[in-house]
């Protein structure tokens, strides 16, 4: 039997890679994922999307494991990603990440971001969406529909061609 921590560690190395298929094999069927105060997704097609955006996006986590109790695991992270460097937002910070086991499984997974994380994201989507918006607000109401931000490859990549044309523009202008 695997430990809490063998099977996170794994999970990282699979999404590191950008294995999504390995990546959601750690998970349940039912497994729930949820940035707090942002989005929650349920079940293991929803967070197919979640993954398969990560991998657009060459994101990559770094857990630090602080605490294992009883098939849960709590630890600090950090991730950088292409969507972020493009904002200029080079790594964020999650304060604290737990993970919920079922068996050999993750079930559930709670992230929540630093103060200052938190900020400079909402900083950056802020000034990108006041530029998207005036420029393709069809677009942006696609990928944003009634204010929920749909996850999926073909998003992500949508999202880093507006935001290469929103630096373009942003370097023209300033």
């Amino acid at each position: 039997m695997s430990s809490e921590k063998e099977i996170v560690l794994a999970y990282q190395e699979a999404h590191n890679a950008h294995d999504v298929e390995k990546a959601l094999s750690f998970f349940t069927d039912d497994i729930r994922y949820g940035m707090t105060g942002v989005w929650v997704k349920q079940g293991i097609d929803e967070v197919r999307g979640l993954e398969t955006w990560d991998a657009a996006l060459n994101s990559h986590m770094n857990y630090q494991v602080l605490k294992v109790q009883q098939s849960r695991l709590n630890c600090a992270a950090t991730e950088t990603n292409d969507w972020l460097k493009l904002v200029g937002v080079n790594e964020i910070e999650y304060t604290s990440i737990k993970f919920e086991f079922k068996g050999e499984k993750i079930q559930h997974i709670r992230a929540q971001l630093a103060g200052k994380s938190e900020w400079a994201i909402d900083q950056a989507v802020n000034d990108v969406l006041r530029w998207a918006l005036e420029a393709y607000p069809a677009e942006v109401k696609g990928l944003i529909p009634r204010n929920n931000f749909i996850h999926g490859v073909g998003q992500a990549q949508r999202w880093l061609d507006l935001l290469k044309e929103w630096k373009e523009a942003k370097d023209q202008a300033g």
